[in-house]
């Protein structure tokens, strides 16, 4: 077996670890959102429903002491991709939230906008995004929750501000990113 072959077939029982770790745990499905299929390897759950998107993924085992560290690598890759795709305020895009805890659980929550230029028009994604390692198997972990483009558009949006009194959208990410968390546990 070559060098190309033997990575090819570590990285694929990597992802086969990935799927197998996550199916210890319960993951929520808001309500009348539609699962879908999703090609990435890393991503455990992808589901649709009422302009908002739910996803988890996986990146792998983390050592103690680099939760942090792996947080900021999974923003940097974000920002970077953003970047790539012609995305604007790049650099203003990821706000650190708040912590939060189920009693199972230990996340720290961001808000990320992505503002889209497309059609000479500007549109925003805004996502929740919770980080968690999962501590029997020391999994690092992401899960989202986005409002789709067009529920937002960015006459609305105010980077960098989580208004939950006067602005809907985040009002509704938050209340929905709460029940997710609240909800996320171990399978009996």
């Amino acid at each position: 077996m070559d060098n190309d072959q033997q990575q090819i077939a570590m990285d694929a029982a990597r992802m086969m670890n990935y799927r197998m770790h996550a199916e210890q745990l319960f993951i929520p499905v808001l309500k009348d959102f539609e699962v879908k299929n999703d090609n990435n390897p890393q991503t455990v759950l992808l589901a649709e429903g009422h302009g908002f998107v739910e996803q988890l993924t996986s990146d792998g085992h983390i050592d103690d002491g680099q939760f942090d560290q792996r947080i900021d690598l999974a923003i940097n890759n974000t920002k970077q991709f953003m970047r790539n795709n012609g995305c604007e305020d790049v650099d203003k895009s990821f706000i650190y939230y708040k912590d939060y805890n189920n009693e199972t659980f230990s996340f720290k929550l961001y808000v990320c906008d992505m503002i889209i230029v497309g059609n000479e028009k500007r549109k925003a994604i805004r996502q929740f995004i919770a980080y968690f390692v999962e501590p029997r198997m020391r999994d690092f972990y992401q899960l989202s929750l986005s409002a789709e483009p067009f529920v937002m558009p960015t006459e609305q949006l105010r980077l960098g501000i989580i208004d939950l009194e006067n602005d809907q959208v985040t009002l509704a990410l938050d209340n929905l990113m709460k029940t997710l968390l609240d909800n996320l546990k171990y399978k009996n």
